[in-house]
């Protein structure tokens, strides 16, 4: 009997090094399919690391070498979008065509938010970043420019809120995208219903807000039960060669679509704004009856098991 205990441990402790070491081996596969360390710094927030492949320069967070990457630009083709994500991310123009003001929450590479003011230049854009080394390596690397359409804030994107609410601001955003990730996911006060209660203060009523998170964990359904619990409603467009998805939620004012009228949304967008992406395959990635698992949780600030639930499986 003990022999077999001792030889059921053995198996499962080299089934778990076995995995250990293809995580890591890929890991070390990607590292060198993204070229060679141009940049490597400690910050105050996290360890960062610049990667250049040619043209291709790649931002990733953190030392382990299977955390995923943040930003990729080409930089001789700085409208091509190399991660699904960042295209995914202007799903949010279906629901507000025209926007004159943008609020963007995390930098990265600058990708989103350069993007967003290429195609509407007139558009009011404010990014918040809480690290003063991304600004210096979006500027620096990944060719982010600033302007004054396109500015860059330093701050907690909640503090940053809570300061606008505070001084009694009364700007109003047509598109909020919260984009703020640290190491591998979003800090957890960025996630919750008291947080998400202040982006519904700073948005217009027919505005709408956009939300990165990753689609394959149980924490996506609090997310979603949260996004439902804040704004009453909120659709989901799904990654297609990944796992990020955008959690998108109107304004009071603000319509929910159909799969049809998205994709005749972006069309029209496509001839009027001319997109270097495709538009209507973004629209195309909304799952309009995506519901939350009936067992999620509702995330707040004194419960929010981001960790937990993360590390779980979606049923």
């Amino acid at each position: 009997m003990m022999e077999n205990v001792r030889h059921r441990m053995f198996l499962i402790l080299g089934f778990c090094i076995a995995e250990i070491v293809q995580l890591l081996s890929a890991g070390s596969v990607m590292a060198s399919s993204w070229g060679r360390v141009i940049y490597k710094e400690d910050s105050l927030y996290q360890r960062l690391f610049v990667y250049k492949y040619g043209s291709i320069v790649t931002l990733r967070f953190g030392r382990q070498p299977i955390t995923q990457i943040q930003s990729q630009v080409n930089l001789n083709d700085l409208r091509q979008h190399m991660l699904e994500y960042t295209s995914l991310a202007f799903c949010g123009l279906l629901y507000k065509a025209e926007p004159n003001s943008v609020l963007v929450l995390g930098l990265g590479g600058g990708v989103i938010p350069r993007e967003m003011h290429y195609y509407f230049p007139s558009a009011e854009i404010d990014v918040v970043e809480i690290d003063p080394k991304i600004q210096e390596i979006a500027g620096k690397y990944f060719g982010f420019i600033e302007d004054d359409k396109l500015k860059v804030h330093i701050d907690d994107g909640r503090v940053f809120i809570k300061k606008q609410l505070r001084k009694g601001i009364t700007k109003k955003y047509d598109i909020v995208i919260l984009d703020a990730f640290n190491g591998d996911y979003i800090p957890f006060h960025l996630m919750t219903k008291e947080f998400l209660e202040e982006v519904k203060e700073v948005l217009s009523d027919d505005g709408v807000v956009v939300a990165n998170v990753f689609s394959n964990n149980r924490l996506f359904d609090a997310e979603l039960k949260t996004f439902l619990t804040v704004f009453g409603r909120c659709q989901v467009f799904y990654g297609a060669g990944s796992i990020n998805a955008m959690l998108v939620s109107p304004g009071s004012e603000g319509r929910i679509l159909s799969i049809k009228e998205a994709i005749n949304q972006a069309n029209i967008l496509q001839r009027e704004v001319g997109f270097f992406f495709d538009m209507p395959m973004v629209a195309g990635r909304l799952r309009p009856l995506i519901r939350p698992d009936h067992s999620a949780k509702v995330l707040t600030d004194d419960r929010a098991p981001v960790n937990r639930l993360r590390r779980q499986r979606r049923r």
